[in-house]
């Protein structure tokens, strides 16, 4: 029997080329396999005649057995070729739509291969970007930091990462993060496989952040300023024109200025330009200045403007609180001014003034006169009686419970001690505070050091007594000299009696001429009228008459006439009768119907 060796035969269907990965023509199997077959030593004997017929079997018998062998290759294949094309199809899918960029760049920096959304990134189609140099792509000013890593990849063979700006095809720019990371392959050149992310909205995000955190930093310095105590207006606005330009996103080129009632306060470089935005400042609904903030050369725009809306809202606000902070100095001014009069009026007050709170007593306001600012912030019961708790008693009675109780103010007197234990009179006026609510907040409280006044009246008490003794002493002497005048008056008019009568009516009796007689009587009616109760009355009822209307009232009262006046003062008679008119006048008796003799006659 003739050996024949094992062959295995071509499968004419098929196969991958690993050219082209396409499958070959059933004629080109066929050629191929044929020429296998001449190849093989003992393949087949020239001539199938000289086989026996059991060999002939034996050898269909193989091949129908390779056959299905074949067969089942050619199935296994199939589903093969099905799973490797499936395979191809997520290959393509997860490399091309991937979400971030792949391409596969040689040492040299060509682009070996590129995928969709690189495509898409650099806005290029793809057989443009082979072979293309990948730094082409890369902003001007951030190509060193590009090569820095490019270089630093191939040296160590650690994956590199880098943040840089690149140029579209229509020159736009955009933010990528390139991740670099080696690949060898056998027997070849290495390469280097490029991850490229598009991280332009971070940047945008990131770049808004320090934007946002710039004005938030800008805002709490203005804030901070604004809460500084004691710091002037001009301080706040010459600090707040310098602060400006570091929020604004080009500070270089930033100026600012404040304008406020004529007053101007700007940055050095500050200059009016068609880059500009302005802020009203409003004043108690007035407006009394602008801020102004403009750029010194241009700058891209944001909806029309090359200040963003954050810009110019910031603007706004700030504003918008000076405004506000500045009526507040204002008013702090006035409070401050008030105080001040406050103060210096309440200290020209030479008596004692203190508010006093009406809940624990505590000293809010005093004069220098109470005390000042020595005891503001005391209690008054420690200030006034050196005690540790609020008066009471009789002893101590507490102007505060008294206005509390009563509503109304209180006065009264007190002893008050002072830090050696000395007392001292006091009198208090105490005048209650009402809130809006109508309750008792505050005390006013005056009062004067009456312990001088009080030793006086002491005094003045016991002067009084001794004056009440003197007094009665002197009634008693003055008792006894009337009694001696009287007697007086007696002894002269007995003495008149005794002495002068008789004189006067020997001189009666002895004068013959008619003008000597009326001489002595008008003397012994003088004499009479001295001694007589009637002159004393006289004197008092007539006391502004002249002394010749004096003397007329005596002659009329003796029953002379006009007449017989003018005669004997040698006078005529219209003068006797204006002085008869001035004594009626002088004694409420003009246009009266009473007798002057008569009323001259009653007053004995």
């Amino acid at each position: 029997m003739v050996q024949h060796a094992h062959h295995t035969l071509p499968y004419q269907g098929y196969i991958l080329n690993n050219k082209d990965n396409q499958p070959d023509s059933p004629f080109e199997l066929r050629r191929r396999a044929e020429k296998k077959i001449k190849q093989e030593t003992g393949a087949l004997p020239d001539d199938f005649t000289t086989l026996s017929r059991e060999e002939i079997g034996e050898l269909i018998h193989e091949l129908e057995v390779h056959k299905i062998e074949l067969e089942m290759q050619n199935d296994e294949l199939c589903a093969a070729q099905e799973e490797l094309e499936l395979s191809r199809k997520r290959y393509f899918d997860l490399y091309n739509l991937a979400p971030v960029g792949y391409c596969v760049v040689n040492e040299k920096g060509f682009i070996q291969d590129v995928n969709l959304t690189t495509v898409t990134l650099l806005g290029q189609i793809r057989s443009d970007l082979i072979n293309r140099l990948i730094y082409r792509f890369i902003l001007k000013e951030d190509y060193c930091r590009y090569n820095r890593h490019w270089k630093m990849v191939f040296e160590t063979g650690e994956p590199q990462t880098v943040e840089l700006q690149m140029l579209r095809n229509d020159k736009s720019l955009f933010w990528a993060r390139l991740d670099f990371m080696v690949a060898k392959n056998a027997g070849q050149s290495p390469v280097c496989q490029v991850t490229l992310t598009d991280i332009s909205e971070s940047k945008r995000l990131e770049h808004a952040l320090k934007e946002r955190i710039k004005k938030l930093n800008l805002l709490f310095r203005f804030s901070d300023l604004l809460e500084k105590p004691d710091i002037s207006l001009n301080e706040v606005l010459k600090t707040t024109v310098l602060m400006i330009p570091q929020a604004w996103q080009f500070p270089g080129i930033t100026e600012a200025c404040i304008e406020l009632e004529g007053q101007i306060f700007q940055t050095k470089g500050f200059r009016k330009t068609q880059w500009m935005q302005t802020s009203d400042i409003v004043i108690k609904g007035k407006k009394a200045g602008q801020m102004t903030v403009c750029y010194t050369e241009s700058r891209p725009t944001f909806n029309g403007s090359p200040f963003s809306m954050e810009e110019s809202y910031l603007l706004n606000v700030m504003a918008e609180r000076l405004g506000h902070i500045i009526e507040r100095l204002r008013l702090a001014e006035a409070v401050k001014d008030s105080e001040i009069f406050l103060r210096t009026a309440i200290n020209s007050i030479t008596i004692p003034f203190a508010v006093i709170n009406a809940t624990d007593y505590t000293i809010e306001l005093a004069n220098d006169a109470y005390g000042g600012e020595k005891v503001t912030g005391l209690k008054c019961y420690a200030v006034s009686h050196q005690r540790s708790t609020p008066c009471t008693g009789d002893d101590y009675p507490c102007p505060m419970q008294e206005i509390k109780r009563t509503g109304k103010p209180f006065f009264g007197e007190q002893l008050h001690y002072d830090d050696q234990g000395n007392p001292s009179s006091i009198e208090i006026f105490t005048f209650p505070v009402l809130d809006t609510n109508g309750q008792i907040v505050q005390m006013i409280k005056t009062h004067i050091d009456i312990t001088t006044r009080k030793r006086i009246e002491l005094k003045l008490e016991q002067k009084a007594a001794e004056l009440e003794d003197m007094n009665v002493a002197l009634k008693v002497l003055l008792k006894r000299t009337e009694l001696d005048k009287e007697e007086i008056g007696q002894n002269i008019f007995a003495n008149y009696q005794i002495l002068l009568t008789p004189i006067i009516q020997n001189l009666k009796n002895t004068l013959t001429q008619e003008d000597q007689r009326e001489i002595i009587q008008i003397l012994e009616l003088r004499l009479k009228n001295i001694l007589s109760p009637f002159s004393k009355k006289l004197s008092d009822k007539l006391i502004n008459l002249t002394p010749t209307e004096i003397h007329v009232a005596h002659l009329i009262k003796s029953g002379k006439s006009n007449k017989e006046i003018s005669q004997i003062l040698n006078s005529s008679f219209h003068t006797v009768s204006r002085h008869r008119d001035n004594i009626r006048a002088k004694t409420n008796l003009k246009n009266k119907k009473i007798n002057l003799r008569s009323f001259l006659m009653s007053l004995e």
